[in-house]
């Protein structure tokens, strides 16, 4: 495996145990597919840049291409640039704009959205809310919700592990009608000079308020630089 030449030899041993520990539960996830009205698997891949600003100001551009149907059709492409604001060391605040294009429809989404990160020696907890409003040619959707926690190992100076957990609901008339909930496992490798790569495994279930609900297996790859 390509990605054990940033662990050190001493922990090469840990690291495969943590991989046999841990490998049944993804599977678990990918397999356990009773009980849904519709499975699918998706591909979702991404380039990103970030600058940072004057005043604690940030700037991130992103690119997006997502397949469906058991990645063998297009389902998206996104453009996303997003505005962030450090209020203090571990908080911010950020706006993001996103338009997407579909096979046969264009959407438009915009967020403000607060995240808070809490470092532990090695572990790293983060938890985002924020909230979302998409709209569609002359339809506007109810607003949306999402809060997500996730948890962050640093396994060396190259790597980290995280998982995380996402739940989104809308409002209706100042009520909650629960949407989607996400679990994700994923690594972060640091390939230096300010670039990283993210590979991860997202378990996405829509429709909660429903009778049934539609799973997604979604396998993600991201680029990420800053200036």
């Amino acid at each position: 495996m390509i990605f054990l030449r940033f662990f050190p030899k001493s922990s090469k041993i840990n690291i495969f145990k943590y991989i046999r520990k841990h490998s049944f539960l993804l599977f678990f996830f990918i397999a356990s597919n009773q009980g849904y009205a519709k499975v699918d698997t998706e591909s979702w891949s991404s380039i990103g840049f970030g600058k940072k600003l004057s005043h604690s100001f940030k700037l991130d551009l992103e690119q997006s291409l997502r397949l469906k149907d058991d990645i063998s059709s297009f389902k998206q492409t996104f453009t996303e640039g997003a505005i962030s604001y450090n209020i203090f060391n571990g908080m911010k605040v950020f706006i993001p704009i996103r338009y997407a294009v579909f096979k046969n429809k264009t959407k438009k989404r915009i967020s403000f959205g607060i995240s808070y990160k809490y470092n532990l020696k090695r572990i790293t907890f983060r938890y985002r809310s924020k909230l979302q409003k998409t709209y569609q040619s002359d339809k506007i959707f109810d607003p949306l919700i999402r809060n997500k926690l996730t948890t962050e190992s640093k396994i060396n100076k190259k790597l980290k592990l995280y998982f995380s957990k996402e739940i989104s609901h809308f409002i209706y008339h100042r009520q909650f009608d629960y949407d989607e909930n996400r679990f994700s496992l994923g690594a972060r490798i640091n390939l230096g000079k300010k670039r990283e790569t993210k590979i991860f495994y997202t378990q996405k279930i829509e429709g909660l308020s429903n009778k049934k609900q539609d799973k997604t297996n979604v396998f993600g790859l991201s680029y990420s630089f800053d200036w």
